[in-house]
């Protein structure tokens, strides 16, 4: 089953973007990521809340980038690290106090590159990462100087991991079918689905309907609704 990630640009006005994601919601993505890398924590963690209002009228899941406590306060599903962002003393601090409920209760992500290595070895001390972002597979504006391998080597990860992986990094419509061929089944995209004018040239194909957009690992990792609302409290 072919399937959708939409992470959302960066920069962008936000009564833009929500048009956007409203679009996108009719059409059938279910899954998104909220990235932003240039507002406050407070203007991040209010524009997040109006998303997730509108995702979750719409039976969608919603990824919180960067910071797990404002996953946590808003009652998100869940949030995605790049293991710089894992590193800071107050993420960290955090997953360690909390780390019982956001094993039970979040999705979480953990961004690799083509740290072979690290996709083997993966820093489970505090929680278990539910999926694994893999990539950049091709050069683009947020991932501009990332390393890009051969084609060759960007199957390893699926042979080496047997957490579900996100394809990540330039992804759009006119190299996806290469992603997919690779073995990959669940991709990223960002600039190569949001404000494109016809959604349904990005997805021509049969096998791409409303039930198919929906991100595949969801399907195999059970979180408990009720709970996973539930507010937690923490030192500041």
């Amino acid at each position: 089953m072919k399937s959708i990630y939409a992470i959302t640009p960066s920069d962008v006005e936000f009564k833009r973007l929500i048009k956007e994601v409203e679009r996108m919601l009719d059409f059938g993505v279910k899954v998104f990521q909220y990235r932003e890398k240039n507002l406050s924590e407070n203007q991040i963690m209010a524009n997040a809340e109006k998303l997730l209002e509108m995702i979750k009228k719409n039976e969608g899941k919603l990824i919180i980038n960067d910071d797990p406590k404002i996953a946590v306060e808003i009652g998100a599903d869940g949030f995605h690290l790049g293991m710089e962002d894992y590193l800071k003393p107050k993420n960290l601090k955090f997953i360690k106090e909390h780390k019982e409920i956001l094993n039970s209760d979040y999705l979480k992500g953990l961004t690799c590159k083509w740290n072979f290595e690290l996709i083997k070895n993966l820093p489970e001390e505090h929680i278990s990462w539910d999926y694994l972002g893999i990539g950049a597979f091709y050069q683009s504006k947020t991932k501009d100087e990332a390393e890009i391998l051969k084609s060759d080597d960007k199957s390893y990860p699926l042979e080496i991991s047997s957490k579900p992986l996100v394809a990540i990094g330039g992804i759009n419509k006119n190299n996806m079918d290469e992603v997919f061929s690779l073995g990959y089944e669940t991709i990223a995209l960002s600039d190569g689905i949001f404000f494109q004018e016809d959604l349904k040239k990005i997805f021509p194909r049969e096998s791409w309907n409303k039930l198919h957009l929906q991100i595949i690992f969801l399907s195999l990792i059970h979180i408990s609704e009720p709970t996973r609302l539930r507010r937690i409290s923490y030192a500041v």
